[in-house]
């Protein structure tokens, strides 16, 4: 089973490699079999290629994103969780959001099964 170590340092090279839209440091967190359900409740992608065409399609989507992790990534056994704000550039406006993520990670470190709570209505500066 991969080190809380290991596991912990996952999460900042996702966000980086999401923000920069560089599918290949993406897919290479990955194991060869992963499963993404991102935003929960939409088919999830299954496999490398199906994943990698997800990903793909965000970055050619010329929507910038850009990912700032808001709080520390909790990780119990082999699964990570971590909270983020989100900023899509639309050109003319910015939408704001936050979202939490999950991830399972298989023996070697890398990314099993990844699922996204993405709340539209959320805004980062809510303090409940």
């Amino acid at each position: 089973m991969a080190s809380r170590e290991e596991i912990v340092t996952v999460p900042d090279r996702y966000i980086a490699a999401v923000s920069a839209g560089d599918v290949d440091t993406i897919m290479s967190l990955y194991n060869d079999n992963p499963w993404v359900e991102d935003p929960i409740g939409e088919p999830a992608h299954e496999g490398a290629e199906g994943v990698r065409a997800f990903y793909q399609a965000l970055a050619d989507s010329g929507v910038k994103i850009k990912l700032t992790r808001i709080t520390p990534v909790c990780v119990v056994g082999n699964e990570a969780a971590f909270s983020f704000k989100v900023d899509v550039d639309l050109g003319e406006m910015t939408i704001s959001m936050v979202t939490i993520d999950t991830m399972v990670f298989d023996d070697d470190g890398r990314i099993a099964r990844m699922r996204a709570f993405a709340d539209s209505q959320a805004s980062p500066d809510d303090r409940d």
